[in-house]
């Protein structure tokens, strides 16, 4: 009898260890089912919730609030969720937040962008299921942005489509600008620990295209300033190759070297596996074939473009440069690009 109790006192001792947990936890819906419309249509005069402002037919922004930043703790998740439209290709989605001084609108001059999470849509018709397609990442190098009372935070969805295609293909969508409807949110839990450190933006979706020959047609380098010693520094790097046309980026996966303070540091072979990404593909393509388990490619059509983070180690008070380059890549001969996010972290 007394081991039963036992059991019981201690089922309750989790039960309300769990709950307290919970409490802790803060989901923020930073946009939730907001339609995205053809990216080459005029720009749609459908109405907006309050506190979203359209920029364009592919972009919303909206700002956090005093309240939404203080709940967030220092564990944070990205949350994005996709339900097709009529838009049935693979296109580019991005989450950018944009950290700016307080009272300063999103496009000030003295913006910092950091790019959250990049995405790519699946090739899908919205009459299939899956007609949802999930991705997420964990941004919390980050949390010391939303702790500065002296600034705002911005976030910023971008899901860059046309229903050009699918107007014909796709059963429903004659006439349709309608590409995508999508849902972002934050979930963040508290913890002991308590990051004031500010990352360094160095980069937000920089066209890598061969036309600025400044450090290599193939290259690009940043100078930053570091104002305190950092231990540890990480650099987090998103990085995918785009252009369709005939050996063209977007089918080749190339080798990137990062060079630190003018000397190669390391060299990354930027690759996926799409095999868990082929189901939320429901429209025949090239992409995955019988083949596909044999292959790696640059990124997958319904999967989430890595954020590689490179441990940098000691970075001493004083100025220093990232150079990103893809010696490979065939970038004027192709009209391929790659777009190129960066920012470093302290661990």
């Amino acid at each position: 009898m007394k081991i039963f109790f036992s059991i019981l006192l201690l089922l309750s001792l989790n039960f309300k260890f769990t709950n307290a947990q919970s409490k802790h936890e803060t989901i923020i819906s930073v946009i939730k089912d907001i339609n995205f419309y053809d990216g080459y249509a005029k720009p749609v005069n459908e109405p907006v919730k309050p506190g979203i402002v359209r920029i364009s037919n592919t972009k919303y922004i909206r700002k956090l609030s005093n309240q939404e930043k203080q709940s967030i703790g220092d564990s944070i998740t990205l949350k994005v969720v996709v339900k097709a439209g009529c838009d049935n290709y693979d296109r580019i989605g991005r989450v950018t937040l944009f950290y700016v001084p307080k009272g300063k609108n999103y496009d000030s001059p003295e913006a910092k962008q950091f790019e959250l999470l990049r995405i790519m849509t699946p090739f899908n018709y919205k009459t299939r299921e899956p007609d949802n397609t999930p991705y997420s990442t964990t941004i919390n190098q980050l949390a010391g942005l939303f702790k500065n009372k002296e600034a705002d935070v911005w976030i910023m969805t971008e899901i860059f489509g046309t229903t050009s295609a699918g107007q014909k293909e796709t059963i429903g969508c004659d006439g349709s600008l309608l590409t995508y409807t999508a849902s972002v949110s934050l979930t963040s839990t508290k913890t002991k620990k308590n990051s004031l450190v500010q990352p360094i933006a160095l980069l937000s979706y920089f066209p890598l295209n061969g036309e600025d020959s400044t450090a290599g047609h193939n290259t690009k380098e940043v100078a930053f300033h570091v104002d305190n010693n950092i231990k540890t520094a990480v650099l987090y790097l998103i990085t995918s190759g785009h252009g369709a046309g005939e050996g063209g980026e977007e089918y080749n996966w190339r080798e990137h070297v990062i060079y630190v303070d003018g000397k190669e540091y390391i060299r990354i072979a930027v690759n996926q596996n799409c095999v868990p990404y082929e189901i939320y593909n429901t429209r025949n393509n090239g992409i995955y074939g019988p083949d596909i388990a044999q292959e790696r490619r640059s990124w997958c059509p319904g999967a989430p473009v890595p954020t590689r983070a490179i441990n940098l180690g000691r970075l001493a008070p004083g100025n220093h440069s990232i150079k990103i380059a893809v010696p490979e890549a065939k970038l004027l001969n192709n009209q391929s690009t790659y777009y190129l996010s960066a920012y470093v972290a302290a661990e």
